[in-house]
């Protein structure tokens, strides 16, 4: 009867699930399964067939023979330290933009190949798109029609069309964009069948806490009468690169400075060697983050026990050098984390995103029913105990999985999206409004921010009149930015962030004081379209067609 697919394309991990239905009245729930990803795990000098629902989001590329390995493979390769110039980790954190890769040859060769972080990201797509191919051959004619992909909520333009084109390129026709504290959500409520809806609206805040960023999102649930929810988004975070990453460089960086105490200063190495000290120390500080964790996880409320965990740190950094002398306890971490879990932090911190959220919501955090957490960073002990703190009483509770829930609620969304899918056991969102991160604003001639697209999308289209301030003008600038509205007196406009643009070329007509009418609008997946008065479309961010997937040169590379 159908095929749906969700991925979460993530900064740590990438993970795909899907709903698979044979008759009329199969049950979606029952058909949800998170896929095992085919990767390489590296044996030696070898590579060994694995199947893991998580593929690590690592590349390690090999361009002299045209083969770019994913997950397992290149994340214990980049661990290693062996190829710290081939190998790269947290794509995601860099989507959009002009943010590129040179790679060069393993072999000592002259020649270096240049990736964007598109083209990046599309190698995890084709490893997932084989995966499904050899897992579901029944579906081969129509797999890759299309597919619903998460991204933060926070992603603005540029990064959403940039994803949208990893996953052409990565073996897709299409694909359809959900903001990951939506898809968490609508997990998160499929995974309690028994709980009983009390018909009365409630406020869930959603935080997703990933390896490279962090969102949340306040939902509005209202029940109807059919047991699905009218989905209100009241307040969303600003873009937040937080996440699992900032606290292994953190720790990361401690264990260098002891190092550094008796032995060579990381500068004075040469460019690879710092590359591999840096992917090592890396590698081993997210490997004492999470062991430390799990052990006072385990101690609960147990003062006694807290007191006697400790992790001693012991590992090779270079040449037969080693990190060690180091012992880690909770105290250390508590102080050394202190910048991310300060009550009193307002921009960079844990708790930063929730205060927003609930500034634009117009909210208190006593108003919030339930907080829900989802990311893998999520589990850890730090971000758990912040967040309690904060809301005392407020219930809070994980999602089923917080490693696939994201991935998982895609799968559904993409499944509710067919009009002709009915279930009485899966609680659908029937509709949802979305809001943006950020306000969307246009730079006047006179280098002024004029308001085009406010957050809380009150309007999806629009006219914007830019008017000409010179005589004689042969091009004239056209950016949008985003960026979020002034807190008091406070000038954010230093802060906002360029999206693509560009120069467009002036008419005859166009003359001091004429203004051009420029009409704009942006669509389901939260994507800007601008059109100008002569119907010339221009997409700030151009899709790739067919013809440009086609010809790109990431169809000469294999993976794995």
């Amino acid at each position: 009867m159908g095929f749906y697919i969700g991925i979460d394309l993530g900064t740590t991990n990438s993970t795909v699930s899907v709903i698979q239905t044979k008759n009329e009245d199969d049950s979606p729930l029952e058909n949800l399964i998170s896929c095992g990803i085919e990767q390489l795990r590296r044996v030696g000098e070898g590579g060994e067939l694995m199947s893991d629902e998580c593929l690590p989001s690592a590349l390690y590329f090999d361009i002299d023979n045209k083969r770019v390995y994913t997950g397992h493979f290149a994340k214990e390769t980049y661990a290693s330290g062996d190829h710290p110039l081939q190998t790269a980790l947290s794509i995601k954190t860099r989507m959009g933009g002009d943010s590129r890769l040179t790679i060069p040859s393993l072999a000592g060769k002259n020649n270096v190949q240049t990736f964007d972080m598109k083209e990046c990201a599309s190698f995890f797509i084709r490893t997932i798109v084989e995966t499904l191919k050899k897992n579901y051959p029944n579906q081969s004619r129509h797999l890759t029609d299309e597919c619903v992909v998460t991204v933060p909520a926070a992603f603005n333009d540029d990064e959403r069309v940039a994803t949208k084109n990893a996953v052409l390129l990565g073996g897709f026709k299409n694909c359809i964009i959900l903001d990951e504290p939506t898809a968490a959500l609508l997990s998160y409520i499929n995974s309690k069948p028994d709980e009983e809806d009390t018909g009365d609206e409630t406020y869930k805040l959603v935080y997703d806490i990933g390896g490279g960023t962090l969102d949340v999102s306040i939902a509005k649930l209202s029940p109807n009468e059919y047991g699905d929810y009218l989905v209100d988004i009241v307040g969303l975070s600003e873009r937040m690169n937080l996440g699992g990453d900032n606290f292994d460089r953190l720790l990361g960086a401690y264990f260098l400075e002891e190092f550094e105490r008796t032995n060579k200063k990381l500068d004075q190495y040469s460019e690879e060697d710092q590359g591999r000290i840096i992917s090592r120390i890396v590698s081993n500080a997210e490997y004492y983050k999470k062991e430390l964790s799990k052990k006072i996880i385990e101690c609960g409320d147990n003062q006694k026990k807290l007191n006697r965990v400790k992790m001693k740190v012991s590992f090779e950094l270079i040449n037969g050098m080693f990190v060690t002398g180091i012992v880690l306890d909770k105290k250390i971490f508590d102080d050394l984390f202190y910048r991310y879990t300060s009550p009193n932090e307002t921009k960079f911190g844990l708790l930063a995103p929730i205060k927003t959220a609930l500034r634009r919501s117009n909210l208190k955090k006593e108003d919030i029913g339930e907080v829900i957490l989802t990311g893998g960073m999520s589990n850890f002990y730090v971000a758990y105990e912040t967040i309690k703190k904060f809301f005392g009483d407020v219930p809070i509770n994980f999602v089923d999985d917080t490693r696939t829930a994201v991935s998982r609620g895609a799968a559904l969304y993409h499944w509710s999206l067919d009009e002709d899918n009915v279930s009485m056991d899966v609680r659908k969102i029937s509709s949802l409004s979305n809001k943006l991160a950020s306000n969307i604003y246009v730079r006047n001639a006179a280098d002024e921010f004029e308001l085009l697209i406010p957050s809380d999308l009150s309007r999806t289209s629009g006219t914007y009149n830019y008017k000409i301030l010179d005589d004689y003008v042969a091009y004239f600038p056209f950016y949008l930015y985003s960026g979020v509205e002034a807190d008091g007196n406070e000038d954010m406009t230093s802060m906002y962030t360029q999206l693509t643009g560009r120069m467009i070329q002036a008419k005859p007509e166009y003359k001091k004081g004429y203004e051009i009418p420029i009409e704009w609008s942006i669509d389901e997946n939260k994507v800007i379209t601008i059109k100008i008065q002569d119907d010339k479309t221009l997409k700030l961010s151009r899709l790739l067609t067919p013809e440009d997937v086609a010809e790109s040169f990431v169809n000469d590379y294999k993976i794995n």
